[in-house]
């Protein structure tokens, strides 16, 4: 037990490697609490994905427990309804989108939750709604822009009103304007949250509490801070500014 209450996701004594010659975790330990939005910064390689497959099931350490609500996950029904409470936005769209149109995707999650065929569109409905992308409901997935992918991996997640969220590169390779819109929508959603990036700007933007993996282990790291830098590229004595 903590000062902050019962953690909502913990890890115990994880450990995680590729090979004898790829330790990803080791003997880790870790807890998200209700308050927290997360941000998992580091290189690549380090095992950031690797850890929230981990705490999905999708991946299995070779040693360690996860524990949901203080209880540990272990059977294939406990996975299978912490899958339905801790939702898992992928890093590439086409990974997790597999219907022809919109609105069966985003259905999935509520129809293996047993709602109707009725409720479960009318909920998906609302929450590509809440996205602002319900005209597209009814559009093939792979005509959609990169942007748009994004958004629907997310609703197909939201539709299954997950306590927790995980979001693994959430705005990689979107424009401006599509990158603003997914900020601005990941932080009108009040829930626990688990974001991996590269981008520091993006996590200081949307989480509160800031960690690494080093060494196999969880290190807590200070939220990214603006500073000012020298450096060399053409026309740089002109004003101008970086996007």
């Amino acid at each position: 037990m903590d000062v902050k209450g019962q953690a909502i996701l913990e890890v115990r004594g994880l450990s995680f490697s590729y090979g004898p010659s790829k330790d990803i975790l080791k003997d880790a330990r870790w807890c998200l609490y209700s308050g927290d939005h997360v941000g998992l910064w580091g290189a690549n390689g380090t095992g950031k994905t690797t850890f929230l497959k981990i705490l999905t099931g999708l991946i299995t350490p070779q040693a360690g427990e996860i524990l949901y609500g203080g209880n540990p996950v272990s059977s294939k029904q406990q996975w299978h309804d912490l899958r339905l409470k801790v939702g898992f936005v992928l890093q590439h769209p086409d990974d997790q989108l597999f219907f022809p149109e919109v609105i069966d995707d985003v259905a999935f999650g509520p129809l293996n939750q047993g709602l109707s065929i009725e409720q479960a569109k009318e909920k998906s409905l609302q929450v590509l709604r809440d996205l602002g992308i319900e005209s597209i409901a009814h559009q093939l997935s792979y005509e959609l822009s990169g942007g748009q992918k994004k958004l629907v991996t997310m609703a197909s997640v939201l539709s299954m009103s997950p306590r927790v969220l995980l979001l693994d590169e959430p705005t990689n390779g979107l424009d401006i304007a599509s990158r603003s819109n997914i900020i601005n929508i990941i932080n009108g959603i009040d829930k626990p949250r688990i974001i991996i990036s590269h981008d520091p700007e993006l996590l200081s933007e949307t989480c509160n509490r800031f960690i690494t993996i080093h060494d196999g282990k969880f290190e807590e790291i200070e939220k990214p801070a603006e500073h000012t830098h020298v450096h060399t590229h053409f026309y740089g004595q002109a004003h101008h500014v970086h996007d």
